[in-house]
């Protein structure tokens, strides 16, 4: 998962930031391993190797490093979706992209029922994905792959998608091939044809 690293900053300004990374990755690890539940100031400081009290030079409570950990893994999700110009096709871009995003629930479950879970979370994920997500979009209108009358519904619609089959892959309704059948649904959404649409997916999944 992407970490944004300090750049551009004075030494005193980039060993604080380096910190601040340093103790959002450790939470994160702790999260990742025991959930929520599990993480003890005490025990990411040790895994940061810096010093019980130099936690609150960065972060105010346990709360607050927990909302940091969320919004550098949603971010980490929007980089999914901002790398998929590697892909010359958009409709392969957003199959490869949203499968990232929703994979999520099956490869790291407690820092998805985390992220699916705190106030304002699905605001918070459609804010952070929705600039990326609309490139993608707009790339797939302009090369004529994808057929959209409207643009900002569609781009709505398909993150708030995103964001429930998540959540239904922790809750148990989904089953392990959810992500496929999101991406599939998602490229029917932006106007690929049905049979189209189960080709590129069949495709991602490697003809299985």
């Amino acid at each position: 998962m992407h970490v944004a690293s300090p750049n551009g900053l004075s030494r005193t300004a980039r060993r604080q930031a380096q910190t601040r990374v340093d103790l959002i990755r450790a939470a994160r690890e702790i999260i990742a391993e025991g959930g929520v539940e599990a993480l003890r100031i005490s025990d990411i400081t040790t895994r940061a190797d810096v010093a019980f009290g130099t936690f609150y030079n960065q972060f105010k409570s346990k709360e607050d490093v927990v909302e940091a950990v969320v919004a550098e893994t949603i971010v980490g999700l929007a980089h999914s979706v901002e790398e998929s110009p590697e892909f010359d096709d958009p409709a392969e871009a957003l199959v490869a992209s949203t499968r990232a995003i929703v994979r999520i629930a099956y490869d790291d479950p407690p820092l998805a029922r985390l992220l699916v879970k705190l106030e304002q979370a699905e605001s918070r994920f459609e804010r952070i994905i929705r600039p990326q997500a609309g490139a993608l979009l707009q790339r797939g209108m302009a090369e004529g792959r994808f057929l959209i009358d409207d643009l900002e519904t569609t781009l709505t619609m398909s993150i708030a998608a995103a964001f429930e089959v998540i959540r239904g892959i922790l809750d148990g309704r989904l089953g392990d091939r959810a992500d496929f059948a999101c991406a599939e649904a998602l490229l029917r959404m932006a106007g690929v044809a049905p049979q189209r649409a189960a080709r590129y997916v069949h495709a991602a999944a490697g003809g299985s």
